[in-house]
């Protein structure tokens, strides 16, 4: 229950009203002509709800904006204007044939003050409360609008190093005419629309992620006149399994880009896929020759990009880990995962 909830606000402010006019009758019944009881709360509480929702107004027009002075300057002044009233009307519906109490009147304006501060103090505190939940719903609102921001961002990034390299390869094999071109450009399209449409998505199958790194794959590969050594192994409970998209393709293009296939016959790549019971294992290792001076260092942009989307999205919920043994470089992600709401 929230107190700047707008359609539950109304229905408590009626029925605390109510329960505060039945105290009332309830209490004052045994010296008050029973017949005129009724309008003595209706009337008394009515003047006890102005005053409520005047000095709430007094307190967002002055006291929130630190004008404290007039804000207490004002509120004293709204009690003391309606002590008066409340004083002549409590006296309308006394009783004359019951046994009145001694010192009547100056107990009825005692009354009408202390009750009248009580409202005044109830209205100030309920007023910046529910100031208090608002602002922090909405630097909740701003930070959640703020993370999902960052996310799509983050999300929106494709490696640029095989990207160009991609289409580079195609004009080159488009030059020569290669039959490849084709399969090449149809590969590219539907990496393309995975990163474009699927990425939108809160979650995806992991089939679909598993899905996209194969094209991946079979898109490098075509790059290569001759086989490359590239192992892909997927095990475990993948039915129905949900997962962010978009989350293991950085580690891929990570590793393929670091991967020194131009240089060094014996280059290889490993990557092993493996969901059981809920936890999502992902691990990858490459071989590096870190004299090649035209990439990036190890480690670079992708994993940044994936750490930080996991930190936003499962903070302390996730296990990263890399590990550098001089000529292969390797990568150890784990997740906790969902299962589809789907049959």
């Amino acid at each position: 229950m929230k107190l700047t909830d707008s359609k539950l606000q109304p229905w408590l402010h009626v029925t605390l009203w109510v329960l505060l006019g039945l105290v009332n009758f309830l209490l004052s019944n045994w010296f008050l002509d029973p017949k005129m009881n009724v309008w003595r709360p209706l009337i008394n509480h009515s003047i006890m709800a102005i005053m409520f929702y005047s000095n709430a107004w007094l307190v967002n027009a002055f006291f929130e904006k630190k004008r404290y002075l007039t804000f207490f300057l004002l509120s004293n002044l709204l009690i003391w204007a309606f002590v008066p009233l409340r004083f002549y009307i409590n006296l309308q519906f006394l009783a004359t044939d019951a046994p009145q109490p001694p010192n009547l009147e100056k107990g009825l304006i005692f009354g009408a003050l202390a009750t009248g501060y009580g409202i005044v103090m109830l209205s100030t505190i309920y007023q910046l409360l529910v100031n208090r939940f608002a602002a922090e719903r909405k630097a909740l609102d701003a930070a959640k609008r703020q993370t999902e921001a960052e996310l799509q961002a983050l999300r929106a990034q494709i490696n640029p190093h095989f990207l160009f390299n991609t289409l580079n390869n195609i004009y080159s094999l488009a030059v020569v005419r290669s039959p490849k071109t084709a399969d090449m450009v149809l590969k590219l399209s539907q990496l393309l629309r995975y990163v474009v449409y699927e990425h939108k998505e809160a979650t995806v199958p992991v089939e679909r992620e598993v899905e996209h790194i194969r094209h991946f794959i079979e898109l490098f590969q075509m790059r290569s006149e001759e086989p490359l050594n590239i192992e892909f192994v997927v095990e475990g409970e993948l039915l129905s399994v949900e997962i962010e998209p978009m989350i293991l393709i950085p580690i891929v293009e990570n590793c393929f880009k670091h991967c020194d296939f131009d240089s060094n016959p014996a280059a290889f790549v490993s990557l092993r896929l493996n969901v059981t019971d809920g936890l999502l294992s992902f691990k990858t290792v490459n071989s590096k020759n870190d004299a090649d001076q035209q990439k990036d260092q190890v480690g670079g942009v992708g994993l940044e990009n994936i750490r930080r989307r996991l930190e936003l999205q499962h903070p302390g919920g996730f296990k990263l880990e890399t590990k550098d043994s001089g000529d292969a470089f390797g990568v150890f992600f784990s997740l906790k995962v969902g299962r589809s709401s789907l049959p």
